[in-house]
């Protein structure tokens, strides 16, 4: 590839527009944060979703042979901006900790970011790599929806943020394997709370903002659920057939292990007494030996 070749307009197409909005949604979330206005900069944050939701899906409509992977790395580049310190700021800012409790709340945070940049850095090695059809690890947009749908949410609460966001960290590098949203109906609901979450309607019942805390709960199921399958396995544990059927093959597992535990304990014991029983005919002999040459220095002294 010659200089001429590595032009900005042999490498920005239509999708990289998308995710250009994405990124001045997720910068603007920044600025929101400075203006101490975290309700508009979760309204951001959650617009640059929006926007990081599309511009895959206008890859694929338009045809995109993105042979360098040039969209991939911009798409990635903008989510670390919008999903990544975005998320870290509106945290540090609705926490507002003072003394030795910020640098903990400073320690989460960059957590966050640190966690959520070896995502995208590990999804852009893998993703022609590995057979899946879905995301290793927790999407980072998703752990930006979980912070910012709880603060919006009027039930916000300073320790509650601080584990979910340690926890959303270790999922987002985790290999847990979470399916692509294809439920339509979930998907027309979470759209419908969006709007309601954006436009300016008050419904907002006892300091709660109802539309938020639904689809915080929403995007919570979507991260707790497959950790839930991934360490328990639900269904087994649902299914009394299938649970017993699994007690009796780590009873029969354990059985065959146990038994050749045994019989390797016998074969050490065994070899261990022969060895001691040779050890004890090659002292006795040495012994006989040691008398009868006495007995033959004897009676050659005599």
């Amino acid at each position: 590839m010659n200089l001429k070749g590595i032009g900005m307009r042999y490498f920005v197409a239509a999708p990289d527009l998308i995710s250009f909005l994405n990124l001045v949604f997720g910068f603007l979330a920044i600025i929101m944060v400075f203006e101490q206005n975290l309700y508009l900069a979760g309204c951001c944050v959650i617009i640059a979703v929006i926007f990081d939701s599309i511009d895959g899906w206008v890859a694929r409509k338009t045809g995109r042979d993105d042979v360098f992977g040039f969209g991939m790395n911009i798409d990635s580049l903008c989510d670390i901006v919008s999903f990544g310190a975005a998320p870290a700021a509106i945290l540090y800012a609705s926490i507002g900790a003072t003394g030795g409790f910020r640098y903990f709340v400073i320690f989460v945070c960059l957590f966050m970011l640190f966690c959520g940049l070896l995502r995208l850095a590990r999804y852009n090695v893998i993703c022609n790599r590995v057979d899946y059809n879905g995301f290793v690890g927790f999407p980072i947009p998703g752990m930006a929806m979980v912070l910012v749908t709880y603060g919006l949410s009027g039930c916000f609460n300073n320790v509650v943020a601080l584990i979910l966001m340690l926890f959303a960290g270790y999922l987002m590098i985790s290999t847990i394997r979470y399916p692509k949203p294809k439920d339509m109906s979930l998907l027309a609901i979470s759209a419908i709370l969006i709007l309601l979450i954006i436009i300016p309607i008050d419904l907002v019942v006892f300091g709660i903002n109802i539309p938020a805390l639904l689809l915080f709960i929403l995007v919570f199921l979507y991260m707790l659920v497959p950790c839930l399958e991934f360490f328990f396995e639900i269904d087994g544990l649902l299914n009394k057939e299938v649970a017993l059927e699994q007690v009796s093959k780590a009873k029969q597992v354990t059985e065959v292990k146990f038994s050749k535990s045994i019989d390797a304990a016998g074969s050490k014991f065994n070899s261990t007494k022969d060895k001691l029983n040779n050890m004890k005919n090659t002292v006795n002999k040495n012994y006989e030996d040691n008398d009868e040459n006495l007995i033959e220095e004897q009676d050659e002294w005599l």
